[in-house]
C-alpha cells in the first residue's frame, strides 16, 4: 500500500506509539485523524498536520461517533488503526474490591469492546473504494496477547481476545471485501506512558522505532507484523511454548 495521500484514522493517537505512527505518516503524504481522551477541541494539534478528536473509547457509542467525525473531517477513511488501549496491573485473587472491578471493566471496554465497535463503523467507509485501492483495518496487539504476564491479567487477555477477533474478521472480510486487509500489528515493550516505571530485563523500545515497524508492516499489507522481540517470541512460542510462557511470566 502506497500511504501517500491515504485518510487514516489513528485510536489513542495522542502519545506514545499511536502519535509516533501520526507522524510517520503525515511525513509518508497521509492525511491522518487522531483521537484521545486528553484532546482539547479546537486546540493545538498532538502532531503537525494531523486532525485532532476529543474521543473516550471507555464510552459506549464512541467509537461509531469518532469514525463518522473522523471520515467527515478527511472526505472518507482508508485505514483505521485501532491502538487506543489501558493496562492495569491487577490481582483477582484478592477478592472483588470496587477498584479491581472498574479497572477491569475499563480494559475490557477499551481494549477489546472498543476494537469490536471500531471495526463494525469503519468496514462501510473502508470498503467504499470498492476495491479500487486496498484498504486496511490494524488493531495492535502485545507479545502478551500470546503469553501472558503474572501482573495484568485482564489486559493480556483483552489482547488474546483482539488477535481471534481480527481472524475471523479476516475470514469474513475474503468472503465480503477482499480489498480490506485485517491486520494485527503485535508489539513488544515499547517506552510510552503507559509502560512508564515498568523497568526490568526486558529492554523497552522507542515509539517512533516501533511506529516506523508498524507502517512499514501496513505497507506490505502482511496479516501479522510482529515487531522487534515479538518476533523472537512468536519463534520461540511455534518452538518450545514452556519457555516462551516463562521468561514473560513475571515481566
Amino acid at each position: 500500500m502506497n500511504v501517500n495521500g491515504r485518510r487514516v484514522l489513528v485510536t489513542g493517537g495522542t502519545s506514545g506509539v499511536g502519535l509516533a505512527l501520526a507522524a510517520e505518516l503525515t511525513a509518508a503524504g497521509a492525511r491522518v485523524a487522531v483521537c484521545g481522551r486528553r484532546v482539547v477541541e479546537g486546540g493545538a494539534p498532538p502532531a503537525e498536520g494531523v486532525t485532532a478528536l476529543a474521543a473516550d473509547l471507555g464510552r459506549r457509542g464512541e467509537a461509531v461517533r469518532v469514525v463518522d467525525r473522523a471520515a467527515a473531517a478527511l472526505g472518507g477513511l482508508d485505514v483505521v488503526v485501532a491502538n487506543a488501549g489501558v493496562q492495569h496491573l491487577v490481582d483477582l485473587t484478592g477478592g472483588p474490591s470496587a477498584a479491581v472491578l472498574d479497572r477491569t471493566a475499563e480494559e475490557i471496554e477499551v481494549n477489546l469492546r472498543s476494537v469490536v465497535e471500531l471495526a463494525a463503523a469503519a468496514w462501510p467507509h473502508l470498503a467504499a473504494g470498492g476495491g479500487a485501492e486496498p484498504a486496511a483495518f490494524v488493531a495492535v496487539t502485545s507479545g502478551l496477547a500470546y503469553a501472558p504476564k503474572r501482573s495484568a491479567p485482564v489486559y493480556c487477555a483483552t489482547k488474546a481476545a483482539v488477535h481471534t477477533l481480527l481472524r475471523s474478521l479476516r475470514y469474513q472480510a475474503e468472503e465480503s471485501t477482499p480489498w480490506i486487509r485485517v491486520q494485527e500489528a503485535v508489539l513488544p515493550l515499547v517506552d510510552t506512558p503507559m509502560t512508564a516505571g515498568r523497568d526490568g530485563a526486558v529492554r523497552k523500545i522507542p515509539a517512533a522505532t516501533a511506529a516506523a515497524a508498524l507502517l512499514e508492516g501496513i505497507r506490505r499489507g502482511r496479516p501479522t507484523i510482529p515487531i522487534g522481540a515479538a518476533r523472537t517470541l512468536l519463534a520461540l512460542l511455534r518452538l518450545h511454548p514452556p519457555t516462551a510462557y516463562r521468561l514473560l511470566r513475571d515481566t
